[in-house]
């Protein structure tokens, strides 16, 4: 079983019944996400003799993955919980709203940084991607809203939610307490430069120089790849131009680290057209799915990772045409 957080996956042999506390998606093994309309503070049975199970199926060990927040699990007298191995891989995505998949049909299951990490299909993967956090601490809407340079060694996150239960004091995250990254991504820039924060280009890029070093302190043998962070398209003439936002700065965070050999840039420049974008620079479900795919074959090629071939697919979303006559 896994969560969205606290993140974790379990096997299970026979029926599961969870009781939750919130809306949830599921799934077995690495097949389509089914959607429960649940009710809060109740028990609900997510696998039964409806599910599409052989006789074999039914009786072996199998992945059970949801996204939920839950109260607790149950099993069948003769069922078991057990913890499947895990990946020798493991990959980090750090973002914002664009990582999270902010405006996507499934939000984070139509981020790229989801359909990346999980489109590897065998690497262990966390996703630390906040809507409307900045990258610079203390900078952005009137100086009293913490950046990610903060909020990495956080267990909370920015929400109001969050903020609720725990102020501005939250339980410090201890980011070696498990598997250590071996790539980290980074997108960052899009809230730091938009109105009313217009963060400086040289504290941007102090503070980009102090996330990687931080990452760098905690990880020492991870890559990290820089992601370019785009900008609104502008109409000149017959065409619509990309643009990009802390172009330079970012460049130059490449170059201060490039002689050590553990930081790339990734320029999206290309990737994606103006209809590939939809409020506030967010991209539709298309542009996740172009970015992500670009990103897995980066892997393939610059780290010469094998993709799994039973990685991620964009659940849900019809981008192909399935009838061959109309």
């Amino acid at each position: 079983m896994a969560f969205s957080s606290p993140t974790g996956m379990v096997k299970y042999t026979q029926v599961v019944a969870v009781p939750i506390n919130n809306i949830s998606f599921d799934r077995l093994g690495s097949l389509d996400w089914q959607f429960s309309n649940v009710t809060a503070d109740a028990t609900y049975q997510f696998v039964g003799n409806w599910t599409e199970l052989t006789n074999e199926e039914i009786h072996e060990k199998k992945i059970f993955e949801m996204r939920v927040q839950l109260a607790g699990v149950a099993t069948a007298d003769n069922g078991e919980l057990t913890v499947p191995p895990r990946f020798d891989k493991k990959v980090e995505v750090i973002g914002g709203s664009l990582a999270s998949g902010q405006y996507g049909t499934y939000e984070t299951l139509s981020s790229w940084a989801y359909l990346f990490v999980a489109g590897l299909g065998n690497v262990e993967h966390t996703i630390t991607a906040y809507p409307g956090a900045c990258l610079t601490d203390k900078a952005c809407y009137g100086g009293d809203v913490h950046g990610m340079t903060w909020y990495w060694h956080q267990a909370s996150d920015p929400g109001s939610r969050a903020n609720a239960f725990y102020g501005n004091e939250p339980e410090n995250w201890d980011v070696n307490a498990e598997q250590p990254a071996d790539l980290v991504l980074i997108q960052m820039g899009g809230n730091d430069h938009r109105h009313p924060n217009e963060v400086p280009g040289k504290d941007f890029y102090h503070a980009y120089v102090d996330m990687i070093d931080d990452i760098h302190s905690a990880w020492p043998h991870a890559v990290v790849l820089i992601i370019s962070q785009w900008g609104s398209f502008v109409k000149k003439g017959m065409t619509h131009q990309p643009t990009q936002v802390y172009e330079e700065e970012a460049k130059r965070v490449h170059e201060h680290f490039k002689d050590r050999g553990f930081v790339y840039y990734f320029d999206t420049t290309g990737i994606l057209q103006y209809n590939d974008i939809n409020p506030k620079n967010h991209p539709t479900d298309v542009g996740h799915i172009k970015l992500a795919s670009h990103l897995l074959q980066w892997v393939r090629l610059v780290l010469r990772w094998n993709l799994e071939p039973l990685g991620e697919v964009q659940h849900g979303t019809l981008y192909w045409n399935d009838q061959q006559d109309y």
